[in-house]
């Protein structure tokens, strides 16, 4: 019958328990050899506990933990297992290394992150109007934005008609919004809705990135 061992994991950067993990133990398999075989036994069965770039290669193995406490070398992968964790008190140490992340440099983030491309917004003066207007939009009306939907294409994001429906949604957040940044509290009438923050949601194609680009340009 194949016999127990015994063993604890500890963590590189502590020497402490790994994960608050207790001594376990495993059945020694049958053609288990060496360490490095038993080592292999022990990397299976904790597997779901360590971090997912670890291989049982990076394991060390400590005859227990007296050993491991004098900083005695780790046993090699060859090593006899003969009586090792023959018990719980005098368990193998089995030590999880400090996973490091190596960190990118500018060159490499900056080859992950799409740089926009600057676009220029021609007559400002005009594109100003159209986007002032929108305070006074009728409502469950299209209205053509020429300028807000030639500048929002040109950046990939807009109606596909040149046009935007006003919804009473709309109508109602842009009314708000925009009483908060231009009406100032007083002693008997503080304004509530200043330092609003919203989330604009919807279905695509609607019109979301166009109105947030009015919005703003009307501030």
């Amino acid at each position: 019958m194949a016999r127990k061992v015994w063993f604890q994991l500890v963590d590189a950067a502590t020497r402490g328990a790994y994960a608050d993990t207790t001594a376990d133990s495993l059945r020694l398999p049958e053609d288990a050899e060496d360490i490095g075989d038993l080592r292999d036994a022990i990397f299976t069965k904790v597997l779901r506990a360590l971090p997912a770039s670890l291989i049982a290669a990076n394991l060390r193995v400590y005859s227990n933990r007296a050993a491991y406490d004098a900083k005695e070398n780790p046993l090699e992968e060859d090593s006899s297992i003969d009586t090792l964790g023959g018990s719980k008190e005098n368990a193998l140490i089995v030590e999880v290394p400090t996973q490091h992340l190596v960190p990118r440099t500018v060159a490499s983030v900056a080859e992950l992150i799409a740089i926009p491309s600057t676009t220029v917004l021609n007559e400002p003066d005009k594109y100003e109007e159209e986007c002032i207007s929108l305070t006074e939009w009728g409502v469950d009306a299209a209205h053509e934005i020429p300028l807000i939907w030639s500048f929002m294409s040109s950046l990939g994001g807009c109606t596909n008609s040149g046009k935007i429906f006003w919804r009473m949604e709309d109508k109602q957040v842009v009314s708000l919004m925009v009483d908060g940044w231009f009406r100032e509290s007083t002693r008997d009438c503080i304004n509530v809705h200043a330092n609003k923050k919203s989330i604009l949601m919807g279905s695509p194609g609607i019109g979301k990135s166009t109105l947030l680009k009015a919005i703003a340009s009307f501030t």
